[in-house]
């Protein structure tokens, strides 16, 4: 729940920011039309680590916690807190969760690489109807 508070705090942040700070990074990105092509690949590829960033960081926590729930053959693992009630899931069970936590965190990996060639692919059109 704290990353749910965090992340939304740290997202209002960004778009604030970004509503202040759009002008000026207008005119920057204007200034010099010799470099607009390269200037538009940076901001690209920095938005590509803020939006990427995030669903990788996730992957990672989800794969290490399936390899615990793995190891453990136990879900949720001993001693964790949970919410609500919640079925204990032993032996091959808890297996089969650990696993599905792991697919989870792959494709959250496979999302993060598509995103990233996304960008990469509208910042090159742009910078290609730029110049």
């Amino acid at each position: 729940m704290l990353l749910v508070v965090v992340g939304a705090f740290v997202g209002c942040g960004l778009i604030v920011g970004f509503e202040r700070c759009r002008a000026p990074l207008l005119d920057w990105l204007l200034s010099q039309p010799e470099q607009l092509g390269h200037r538009l690949r940076s901001l690209f590829a920095l938005a590509a680590v803020f939006v990427c960033a995030p669903l990788i960081a996730f992957a990672i926590y989800l794969w290490f916690f399936g390899g615990r729930v793995m190891r453990a053959q136990r879900f949720p693992l001993p001693g964790q807190r949970v919410i609500r009630d919640t079925a204990i899931l032993e032996g091959q069970a808890a297996i089969t969760r650990g696993r599905g936590l792991k697919i989870a965190a792959a494709f959250l990996c496979l999302a993060a690489i598509v995103l990233c060639s996304m960008f990469w692919w509208l910042a090159s059109m742009l910078t290609q109807s730029a110049t």
